[in-house]
């Protein structure tokens, strides 16, 4: 039974909940009892060092690992068991570590795999996409292989928006990128989330990115979170103790 929070004098209750999610690969455990809760229209990071587990958070959040015990909800309704391609018709959109762009096809092609992940029929990419993204419009029929890894960042945020989901699920979307491509990536996620209203939740190893972008924080060690809270409250010590190489 996903928890209700206090909102004002409102009770709300989570867009998404993690309770007790031990998780991992085959018999293998990588997730020991994982509570997360994000609330509709939150910006929310998930820091930790490597190897602690956050990219199996949002691959169970999605569904391409299964629970060995515990649960998700989303939009109030259990989907611990629900397959992923249900889990992305519901509303929740992943945008993976290294982009996953077809090299081969086009822009619009690759905008257009969105369509089949939501399950909707269509095949004209909203003039909203080229708005959040303009570079988008003036390569698409440019192969995505040939995209500088900004661009290819871009493109695959914007194949997520193309199917108009919930939640964006985000591993690593400043990976490799320079600096002037990353503030627009902050701005753009900032701007999707006000503007339409999608709730955000983003695996980052920069600090400041995540602490610019997010309202929320939740920090892992050894496949658990063992901090959480607003992002005003994650101090440099906190930072020092479970990042600090």
């Amino acid at each position: 039974m996903p928890l209700l929070e206090m909102n004002g004098s409102t009770l709300t209750q989570p867009l998404l909940e993690m309770d007790k999610v031990v998780a991992g690969y085959g018999p293998t455990p990588v997730l020991f009892d994982v509570n997360m809760s994000i609330n509709k229209g939150d910006i929310a990071c998930l820091l930790g060092r490597n190897g602690v587990g956050k990219t199996t958070v949002l691959r169970t959040i999605i569904g391409l690992n299964t629970p060995n015990s515990g649960s998700i909800s989303f939009g109030g309704k259990d989907i611990t068991k629900t397959p992923t391609y249900k889990r992305a018709r519901e509303g929740i959109a992943y945008i993976p570590q290294g982009r996953e762009i077809i090299p081969y096809l086009s822009v619009l092609d690759n905008l257009k795999m969105g369509f089949s992940a939501s399950g909707k029929k269509g095949n004209k990419i909203s003039s909203e996409i080229f708005d959040f993204f303009p570079m988008l419009h003036e390569h698409l029929e440019r192969q995505g292989g040939l995209l500088s890894g900004g661009q290819q960042q871009q493109l695959a945020i914007a194949r997520g928006l193309v199917c108009n989901p919930k939640i964006m699920l985000l591993d690593e979307p400043t990976e490799g990128i320079q600096p002037s491509i990353v503030q627009e990536i902050e701005d753009t996620l900032r701007r999707i989330n006000k503007e339409k209203g999608i709730t955000v939740l983003v695996v980052e190893q920069k600090i400041e990115f995540a602490r610019k972008l997010a309202q929320k924080f939740f920090i892992m060690e050894k496949g658990s979170i063992v901090e959480n809270g607003s992002t005003a409250e994650l101090t440099d010590s906190l930072l020092h103790r479970y990042l600090a190489v």
